[in-house]
């Protein structure tokens, strides 16, 4: 702990104009000061910057998860139609693969949206993205038996 503040301290001290610099370096309350104002900011800066995203973005993000959505599912079809010949498991963890990178694309859309904008993405494409986890689901369970 104490080595972290430190390194913080003289990350803060060359940041510094030469005479801040030189008062942070020689000044223990000035110093201790400073580092937790630096705290302070690291804790506190993420519910300032992180901003709501526009309908824009919010847009564009429900796009590529559709494209994502349709991507998943084609794979998914290919990994059916493959079943019973050498190529089923390599299309099966493609289609593993597409179907967890759509989910966690939109889990992290919903994570960065304010609780209107979660119900208006959820209306948009919720339905979705349950087919496609029912899909994945089966698939799952025709390899256990």
């Amino acid at each position: 702990m104490q080595s972290a503040a430190l390194s913080t301290m003289s990350r803060i001290a060359r940041r510094s104009t030469p005479m801040l610099r030189q008062a942070i370096m020689t000044s223990p309350i000035l110093l201790r000061t400073r580092y937790n104002q630096q705290m302070q900011r690291a804790f506190v800066s993420p519910s300032f910057v992180a901003m709501m995203p526009s309908a824009a973005d919010i847009d564009k993000s429900v796009q590529n998860i559709t494209d994502l959505f349709m991507v998943a599912r084609d794979e998914l079809e290919y990994a059916e139609e493959a079943r019973g010949s050498v190529y089923y498991n390599d299309d099966k963890e493609t289609a593993r693969s597409a179907v967890q990178e759509c989910l966690d694309t939109y889990d992290v859309l919903l994570k960065d949206c304010s609780q209107d904008q979660k119900l208006d993405i959820q209306r948009k494409i919720g339905l979705k993205i349950m087919e496609l986890k029912s899909q994945l689901d089966a698939l799952n369970a025709e390899e256990l038996e």
